[in-house]
């Protein structure tokens, strides 16, 4: 019997750390989970994403919210549009190149921890005023076969934060003029997190793994990632403040789509300072110091 029980127990142990590998297709099919996303229209204001409900709020549609993605991105080494900052055209509308793209450059995996902050919530639907900071750990690789984007997860992503990690990495790597189709990705999270708010931060570590500048150690973000490059409202800011400062960050990167004046003067309550971005560009300067750019050719 004491075999039998023991031989459960370490099963079960080797099963919590098997690795979820989740293939990315080229385009995805319109059967995705956006359970536990929210749009909130604000007359004169930008729409609310949000991970909770309220007045107003609807569920966000597919249509809403992440479009089909084509993987086509610009050749490796071609400037970005504008200093910092990224053009807001959508990825369907970035034709193929007329040529078969040349084969990216190999690179040994880099690995990096990721801050992140999330609003708890013990009932759907219900904000608790609590809050949750942790450190995720990103790890990006290189796929010669050129079959990728290959992301794998520990299981604790649900499916609106599995989604909104499969746009950040296909809009990093086409950010930076990395072909995406070479790209494993790994992610693993202490806990398990839902919704889209830690899109932005998984886009801005990709892309400092990809172009190997160090992100800011006393830097938090929160707002979703879309394919559009844009960085996205999210909702229960106060309360991921009190996570950054949890996790002794100084520094709190959100996006420009809100009235933030309460966070700029809860900042200085708890000694953080706030950064409004409104692009991926914007957000990888604030977070790294650098400006975002296309990897130089060889």
């Amino acid at each position: 019997m004491f075999g039998l029980v023991t031989h459960t127990v370490i099963r079960k142990a080797v099963l919590s750390f098997l690795l979820v590998i989740v293939p990315l297709q080229v385009e995805w099919g319109s059967d995705a989970v956006f359970a536990e996303t929210w749009v909130c229209p604000r007359p004169g204001q930008s729409d609310l994403y949000t991970d909770h409900g309220g007045a107003g709020c609807s569920e966000l549609s597919e249509a809403k919210s992440y479009s089909t993605l084509q993987i086509a991105p610009k050749s490796v080494g071609s400037p970005l549009p504008g200093a910092g900052s990224l053009s807001a055209a959508p990825f369907a509308s970035v034709s193929a190149p007329a040529t078969e793209p040349r084969k990216p450059s190999p690179f040994s995996d880099v690995s990096l921890p990721l801050p992140i902050v999330a609003v708890s919530r013990p009932n759907p639907g219900a904000i608790s005023g609590s809050w949750l900071g942790l450190v995720a750990w990103l790890t990006v690789g290189y796929v010669a076969h050129g079959t990728g984007p290959e992301i794998v997860t520990d299981g604790n992503l649900q499916p609106v934060s599995l989604r909104s990690l499969q746009t950040a990495v296909v809009a990093a790597a086409t950010a930076v003029g990395y072909d995406p189709k070479f790209l494993k990705v790994r992610l693993l999270t202490p806990t398990v997190i839902d919704g889209p708010s830690a899109g932005g931060m998984y886009a801005v570590g990709i892309a400092s793994a990809l172009l190997g500048d160090a992100i800011r150690r006393d830097v938090c973000m929160s707002g979703t990632i879309e394919p559009t490059f844009e960085i996205k409202p999210v909702g229960g800011l106060a309360d991921k403040m009190n996570a950054c400062n949890t996790l002794n960050k100084t520094t709190m990167i959100v996006p420009d789509g809100l009235d933030n004046s309460h966070l700029s003067f809860q900042g200085t309550e708890r000694a953080i300072h706030v950064i409004e971005v409104h692009t991926l560009g914007d957000a990888y300067a604030a977070a790294t110091g650098q400006a975002l750019r296309h990897i130089p050719p060889l």
